[in-house]
């Protein structure tokens, strides 16, 4: 239903539904299982998975040399430009600050979990 068929009597698509969040629960031990879920695949970017990805020194090494592309003069040049400042060692820094990103999220998660589950104890008398 559009906005015009609302103001010719329908009802309004806009309208927010009062008890959509009547059952809504903060469960500590929900967020510890994303927060496992999160921890395992970080594993996994840092290479701890057993394979090769996520190595974080192997990607910024990748850089070729004039004696992998050639000794002649284009080749030197492009040598350059792809050598030690080249897209491995930039991708190799974008990747550790996403990396970074991702473990302050997991640590985010299970304070989380550990704040309501303090909150939960001490509102019960359970402290």
């Amino acid at each position: 239903m559009t906005q015009k068929d609302a103001m010719d009597g329908g009802t309004d698509p806009l309208s927010v539904d009062h008890n959509l969040f009547d059952a809504r629960e903060n469960s500590p031990s929900s967020m510890r299982v994303v927060a496992q879920e999160l921890r395992g695949s970080l594993d996994g970017l840092l290479g701890k998975g057993g394979q090769p990805n996520g190595d974080i020194a192997q990607i910024s090494g990748c850089g070729l040399s004039g004696n992998q592309i050639g000794m002649w003069d284009d080749a030197l040049a492009l040598a350059t430009t792809v050598g030690s400042s080249n897209a491995g060692v930039k991708f190799a820094e974008v990747y550790q600050n996403f990396v970074d990103a991702y473990q302050k999220v997991v640590e985010a998660v299970e304070a989380s979990a550990d704040s309501h589950d303090r909150a939960r104890r001490e509102n019960e008398g359970n402290a």
